[in-house]
């Protein structure tokens, strides 16, 4: 019995020390399950044209141009503030005009296949769960993402015929921070499913307040020059995009915070996008355009894309 009361003392003192110790360096310290460690996010927009990892995609393909999109995201802090967190995103975002691919013009054959009936662009949900670690100057995150629908899932179901238009991918994304106002990072995503292969999307973002100090920011700019490429992902059967850089897009975001709290966000954006080389080989690749008229191509090889998004985080 001494022996228990012995530890049982010197697991309290231990804790004390650690509880000073970290009152001391400035860290909060909660207990495991505690509300306190958990933050979060609901997003709503709109955007001007469908677009996914860069790709502007062409009015004949969606059969209209501008979307809505909505966004739930969570962060738990685990052990100490700031060090390790697990994060989870779920997404989605459907077109506000139309579905079917290039209006669908192949329907007519159904009879024959019933393939050339079943041309559409679901809308996408996406699922996003991740482990970040974070230090001062750097930050890594490891996780899983599962797509259903949208340009992805359609790749998924006709380009390797497969019945589900979804693809789940696995995914490491470090980032270094070497000064308060910009960011450096790099996603590499492998699809384990629906399409194989690698995604790369490296990124550098500048920011600074437009309103009010670092300290006390009213209105900042967030400007961010991106691109995507693959590799091993498209084959020669896919009729569509060749391997290498997908697309270019340089993105200028001003997050407004609208309140004292900060806790609600109005974000106007504007992107304009190039197209990469495979994205341009998809465009001379497709068959419909040969049939149909030169604007049945996939994308826009140059594309501006206007968006706007309220955010209330909590």
């Amino acid at each position: 019995m001494k022996i228990k009361f012995t530890l049982l003392a010197a697991a309290l003192a231990a804790t004390q020390t650690l509880a000073d110790t970290a009152s001391a360096a400035g860290l909060k310290l909660e207990p495991a399950l505690s509300r306190a460690r958990l933050t979060g996010s609901f997003t709503a927009g709109y955007a001007t044209n469908y677009s996914g990892r860069g790709y502007v995609v062409s009015h004949a393909v969606a059969q209209g141009d501008s979307l809505f999109l909505g966004a739930i995201k969570l962060n738990y802090d685990v052990g100490r503030k700031d060090l390790w967190s697990f994060d989870s995103t779920i997404a989605y975002q459907a077109p506000c005009s139309g579905h079917t691919l290039y209006g669908n013009p192949m329907s007519q054959y159904a009879h024959l296949n019933p393939a050339y009936g079943d041309k559409y662009i679901k809308n996408e949900f996406a699922l996003v769960t991740a482990a970040k670690y974070k230090r001062d100057q750097w930050n890594i995150s490891m996780g899983h993402d599962f797509v259903h629908g949208g340009l992805l899932g359609v790749m998924a179901r006709h380009f390797r015929g497969q019945g589900a238009s979804c693809v789940n991918e696995l995914f490491v994304a470090p980032e270094w921070t070497p000064r308060p106002w910009v960011a450096v990072g790099l996603k590499t995503s492998y699809s384990i499913q629906g399409i194989t292969g690698w995604w790369f999307e490296p990124y550098v973002t500048f920011q600074a307040p437009l309103v009010g100090t670092k300290e006390d920011i009213k209105v900042a700019a967030q400007l961010t020059f991106a691109l995507s490429a693959t590799a091993e992902y498209f084959n020669h059967g896919d009729f569509a995009c060749k391997n290498g850089t997908q697309a270019f897009w340089i993105k200028l975001s001003t997050p407004w915070f609208v309140t004292k709290e900060k806790n609600f966000i109005i974000t106007p954006g504007v992107s304009f996008n190039w197209l990469g080389k495979g994205g341009v080989k998809a465009n001379e690749n497709s068959h419909y355009k040969d049939v149909f008229g030169p604007s049945y191509v996939p994308f826009r090889e140059f594309g501006v894309v206007g968006s706007v998004s309220a955010t209330y985080t909590f």
